[in-house]
């Protein structure tokens, strides 16, 4: 188990970084992530490059029996490029420049500013590739971050042309693929194709934009790659990784794609940030973590892990003593197996002069560096056993980047539109996260997973699908085959209806599951953010966003809209139906958290699958270890509450040993 700091040696003075070391060490931290911006300092001119600062460091960090992870330095560039090469930036989708003088502003359809890129990597990777401090390498850093994997310049216009003729070869394909008749937009000619940028009223093509975000993907996921391409070939044998930001569905690009030339997954892990007045709730935390996890279904890394409080304009929420050793735990206990704080130092000057460290702007310790090193002593037994385990699940939840990026621009409902800042439409996240907390919340220990990931389905008892509106047969089929063959799946609403083309089915909803799911759908509404009653026997429960009004052919009911101010109160919401010798739930609505614990509940047990409720703020996870099996337990309120026979201190945690 590794412990680090997000360090930058380069904002302080070479005096400071023994100290600087000496203070980490102290803490219980052995490593740090170094010179993910510092492009500009190692190569001041074009072709000139000057590696002296991070050599000296990096010596310090050897001395001081430590060890870095080292950034590619390309989410931001130096001015002296963009003064030679002006045509490497993006525009936005409203026309304007990425000009310099911030970060994340680079055109990937660039071939400058791939040349650019493949120049300082190469350098560094020969410099520093067999330093014996070295022990991997970040690519880039939150790359599509701040919606920077959508590019509207004329370079990424140029390449999207390139790729719909690689992909339909002739505009008569695309034409009719995409439905052009309609409206008579029907192209003559490669140049005549736009981008789906903005327009006074209505959008462009769904099919259209569904490609482009394809496209911009494959950008990215390309660059990515051409980067690990470079460093495999000049850092032997050192593992290659970037790092993801929350939320897990806010670019459009397929990071398990991209993960799949890279050695592990990073995340940086902030449950509050900005000037959000309270955290983000425990479920949706852990689901992404498990989103991290699954990637790859294998241990991951936190490689910014929250440590003060953070923004950059704005500030709010300061944790209460205990919470922010809780989140540390709570990344640990989801299968991260290297953690690295951000940030060791908070920064006197630049953009992120309010994004605070684990030492403020000063070298005073403080009580965020005790509560986290008091947590790194207290758990480093149990961490270090479980550190490199699988965590076992026999639940999960399958989420699709076609279709995240199908509701971005076409949502269906208010209620699955939500954009908190102008770069980022999460109304898919909140839905999947929403999913997910029914198990959380019964504490069962729940995978996350990509639908065209390899994992081997027969490992699960349940498996959720939400929203997989636009279908892949192959996907249709093995789901088919997971029922047929004893599974239990638990299907949303909307689901099935729409090819990659996106093109609408002639059956009705829901579409390619209609003999799955045993039902039929012929009437619907989005009632957005109102909530609609619901009766599951005895049980209320409260539904919004979607409502289908179900219609059995072999399903059995068991929950029905109950709601006066609703014309189809009484009518079947909540359906389960018998295929081959396993079941399939069909929920026609999105369903409340609260209500979502009510109905796995029943789906659990069912399914033989072990639950119990402690409460809403009680988080219960169970590990295998290489020693030892473990209970964890969590106290996400600032209150004293019973988890079972036992009472947690507020924000406290309890790790029970079980013998294996």
């Amino acid at each position: 188990m590794i412990f680090g700091a997000c360090y930058y040696p380069e904002q302080w003075n070479p005096k400071d970084w023994d100290e600087d070391l000496k203070i980490m060490k102290e803490m219980g931290l052995s490593s740090v992530r170094l010179a993910e911006f510092a492009w500009a300092l190692m190569e001041p001119k074009e072709g000139k490059f000057d590696f002296s600062l991070f050599d000296a460091v990096l010596k310090k960090v050897e001395e001081h029996g430590m060890t870095a992870i080292l950034g590619t330095p390309t989410a931001t560039f130096p001015p002296w490029l963009y003064q030679k090469f002006p045509e490497i930036v993006q525009i936005s989708k409203d026309g304007i420049i990425r000009g310099i003088g911030t970060r994340r502003q680079a055109c990937f359809s660039s071939p400058a500013y791939k040349k650019a890129t493949e120049r300082i990597v190469t350098a560094m990777a020969k410099h520093f590739g067999n330093h014996p401090a070295v022990v991997g390498w970040q690519i880039d850093n939150e790359p599509g971050h701040e919606g920077s994997d959508v590019d509207y310049s004329p370079l990424a216009q140029k390449n999207f042309r390139s790729w719909l003729k690689q992909k339909y070869k002739t505009l008569d394909s695309l034409n009719k693929r995409w439905g052009n008749v309609f409206w008579g937009v029907i192209y003559s000619d490669w140049n005549q194709i736009p981008l789906p940028g903005p327009h006074v009223a209505s959008n462009f093509n769904p099919a259209m934009i569904q490609d482009y975000y394809r496209f911009q993907s494959d950008e990215l996921v390309s660059y990515i790659h051409f980067q690990a391409e470079i460093l495999r070939k000049y850092s032997k044998g050192k593992p290659l990784t970037t790092n993801l930001y929350p939320s897990p569905f806010l670019p459009i690009t397929d990071m398990y794609e991209m993960f799949k030339k890279l050695d592990y997954v990073s995340w940086d892990n902030y449950p509050v940030w900005g000037n959000q007045q309270e955290p983000y709730p425990h479920p949706l935390v852990t689901a992404t973590q498990q989103y991290s996890r699954g990637l790859k279904n294998k241990p991951y890394t936190v490689m910014e892990q929250f440590s003060g409080v953070q923004g950059h304009d704005t500030l709010g929420y300061l944790p209460p003593p205990g919470q922010i050793g809780l989140w540390l735990t709570q990344a640990i206990v989801n299968g991260a197996n290297q953690i690295y704080f951000f940030r060791y130092r908070t920064a006197r000057f630049g953009q992120e002069q309010l994004c605070y460290g684990i030492l403020d702007h000063g070298k005073r310790k403080t009580a965020k560096y005790f509560e986290l090193k008091e947590t790194i002593e207290n758990i480093k037994d149990f961490a270090e056993d479980v550190a490199d385990s699988p965590y076992p699940a026999t639940v999960a939840i399958l989420h699709d980047i076609e279709n995240s990026r199908n509701y971005k621009h076409q949502p269906l409902s208010d209620g699955l539109r939500f954009a908190p800042v102008p770069f980022a439409q999460v109304g898919y996240d909140i839905e999947l996260a929403t999913w997910y907390a029914g198990t959380n919340v019964l504490n069962t220990n729940a995978h996350s997973l990509p639908i065209h990931s390899d994992v081997d389905w027969s490992n699960y008892k349940v498996l959720t699908l939400p929203l997989y509106t636009m279908f892949d047969p192959t996907i249709v089929e093995k789901l088919k085959s997971y029922v047929s063959n004893g599974g239990t799946l638990v299907l949303g609403y909307r689901s099935g209806i729409k090819d990659k083309d996106h093109w609408m089915v002639e059956e009705p909803v829901p579409g390619v599951f209609g003999e799955l799911a045993g039902v039929q759908v012929f009437q619907f509404e989005a009632p957005a953010t109102d909530k609609v009653g619901i009766r599951m026997g005895l049980l209320p429960l409260k539904g919004s966003k979607f409502c289908e009004i179900l219609e059995p052919t072999t399903a059995k009911v068991i929950a029905h809209y109950r709601d006066k101010k609703k014309f189809y109160s009484g009518k079947p919401a909540i359906t389960v139906n018998g295929f081959g010798k396993g079941k399939v739930y069909y929920v026609g609505t999105s369903l409340t958290p609260e209500s979502f614990v009510l109905l796995y509940r029943k789906i659990l047990k069912e399914a033989g699958v072990r639950f119990g409720f402690l409460g809403s703020t009680i988080e219960r996870h169970y590990r295998e270890g290489k020693q030892f099996n473990y209970e964890i337990t969590m106290n996400h309120s600032n209150r004293y509450k019973f988890a079972g026979l036992s009472i947690l201190k507020p924000f406290g945690y309890k790790i029970k040993r079980l013998n294996k």
